[in-house]
């Protein structure tokens, strides 16, 4: 298995890589200008008037390397699309479990942000995944098939 992952190193980094980055910058824009006045608007009341890092970021790094094992390598030989489409199934359950429980017990917490912050952690997570992909494969040696 180690030599597997020595092998592969390049692929693996870049493939992390292109998952941080890639969820980053895509949820960055979401929080940041597509939902924000949605997200204000509907959960002001319950919202920090100053944001803790330290838990987002512990987050990301999880869940990309999550994503990473789950939708790129388990999908290494395959199409993008096997990559796609497990990230999207990872992203349905990870946003699924986090919006459904914040529905059923935080006051405040409504069905729009749930059904909103759900269908986005599906399709966030499905491009990471994409991208993910392309990372590793873009690194990959290939079999020599010259012999």
């Amino acid at each position: 298995m180690f030599a597997k992952i020595k092998q592969f190193m390049g692929s693996i980094a870049l493939s992390l890589l292109c998952i941080f980055i890639a969820f980053g910058i895509m949820d960055a824009i979401w929080l940041g200008w597509i939902a924000k006045a949605s997200y204000q608007a509907e959960m002001n009341s319950i919202m920090r008037s100053q944001y803790i890092t330290w838990p987002w970021l512990v987050f990301y790094l999880m869940y990309g390397s999550v994503t990473f094992v789950l939708a790129v390598v388990a999908n290494r030989d395959k199409p993008w699309t096997y990559a796609a489409i497990d990230g999207a199934l990872l992203g349905l359950a990870a946003y699924g479990a986090y919006n459904l429980t914040a529905y059923s017990v935080i006051e405040g917490f409504t069905l729009k942000i749930m059904l909103m912050d759900w269908v986005w952690g599906t399709v966030l997570t499905a491009m990471s995944a994409t991208a993910g992909w392309f990372g590793f494969q873009a690194l990959r040696k290939q079999p020599d098939s010259a012999h």
